[in-house]
């Protein structure tokens, strides 16, 4: 018992620690957008943190308001964790708008949790005392399951966004950049550490398997610990937890000023070999709903400087060069003779086109011939 209480204070302890982290990246650089989304994530780990400490039938009989907001916090933890990295790399992704849709889960969380806030205090403290209904079971449990799907996918899409960047940058990044690009990849790699520990957690609860410790306990102290540990890195690297010169050059945002000329011509023929080296290894383009934000995804630069390298150095559209490679996609298709065995209108979705109305025109535009002229021209 007397153990238990240390380790309730030592959690409690961190997460006052973790809330004067989070003021501390919320207020310092003032300007820094990723530094205050970081502080919104450690601001919910203290809060969790608390609620864990805290927990129990008798406090949440005494504030019943606060049910379930430990699950709402935790649904917010990748999503953010995502944005704290884009928004570090990208300038241009730095606007809450644009990451509405990952905060889905939190909302429909809350929206079907609302038949219980919106009962008076009383009630909610009956319910509590006479234990927790199955309806409510239920949607905690459907909650955790989400969690666990987040870890996954937010992990997936935060590597690649790493491994994005730093491929087509690895020429361009000094020391100092790669070592910020190095602490996102540790950050992710935690986070997946004690997402794994939390999942390992509830899986066990649910399955109502007895183990020798609480791994809840040690989730909680992990985050802990992660947050003095970056308490550490702002103190030994400040230039990760702040826009100075070094990390401004890191946003890939098109620069108003160039040096020279021949500066200017240099880093478009490298945006240029950038993009054509993606369209032809990754073939996004066979995707029939492929958007100029794909390239973005895949490249690492801006939608303008995308449309600007194309422009001055092709002359050409997006539009303009997907098209010429979805045309020459079905040009070897049929080369190698797969209109023997598909109709027109297959080829065309293989080679990314989404009718055959639009791969007739795109087609003859191209080449001067229909698909059905090409083919006879084969024979």
């Amino acid at each position: 018992m007397i153990q238990e209480e240390h380790f309730k204070l030592i959690l409690l302890i961190g997460a006052v620690l973790t809330f004067m982290m989070a003021f501390f990246l919320w207020f310092y650089p003032r300007n820094f957008f990723s530094n205050k989304v970081l502080g919104v994530l450690t601001f919910f780990w203290g809060l969790t943190v608390l609620s864990f400490v805290f927990q129990s039938k008798e406090f949440y009989a005494k504030y019943p308001h606060l049910l379930g907001l430990g699950t709402s916090l935790i649904l917010l933890f990748f999503p953010l964790m995502y944005m704290y990295i884009k928004t570090f790399l990208y300038k241009d992704s730095r606007q809450v708008r644009k990451f509405i849709l990952h905060f889905i889960p939190m909302l429909a969380f809350l929206i079907a949790f609302s038949p219980f806030y919106f009962q008076g205090g009383a009630v909610k403290s009956e319910i509590i005392l006479a234990g927790i209904p199955q309806w409510l079971r239920g949607l905690f449990k459907i909650a955790d399951m989400t969690i666990v799907a987040q870890g996954i996918f937010y992990t997936v899409i935060s590597v690649r966004l790493l491994q994005h960047f730093q491929y087509f940058r690895s020429k361009r990044l000094s020391k100092v950049q790669l070592s910020a690009v190095q602490w996102l990849k540790q950050f992710v790699i935690i986070n997946i550490f004690l997402w794994a520990i939390g999942t390992s957690g509830a899986m066990l609860e649910l399955s109502k398997v007895s183990f020798e410790f609480d791994l809840f306990k040690v989730y909680y102290l992990g985050l802990t610990v992660l947050t003095l540990w970056m308490g550490y890195f702002t103190l030994q690297k400040p230039h990760l937890f702040s826009e100075g010169q070094s990390i401004r050059y890191m946003t890939l945002e098109v620069k108003a000023e160039k040096e020279s000329s021949t500066k200017e011509g240099e880093e478009n023929n490298q945006d240029l070999e950038n993009l054509m080296k993606y369209l032809n290894e990754s073939k996004p383009f066979l995707n029939n709903e492929m958007a100029l934000q794909d390239l973005v995804d895949g490249t690492g630069l801006t939608k303008h400087r995308i449309s600007e390298v194309l422009n001055n150095e092709l002359r050409k559209s997006f539009y303009d060069i997907i098209n010429e490679y979805r045309t020459k996609e079905a040009m070897r298709l049929m080369d190698e003779g797969l209109h023997k065995d598909h109709t027109l209108t297959h080829l065309a979705e293989m080679a990314g086109f989404n009718s055959k109305a639009t791969f007739n025109r795109i087609f003859k535009k191209n080449t001067g011939k229909t698909p059905s002229q090409y083919i006879n021209s084969l024979s």
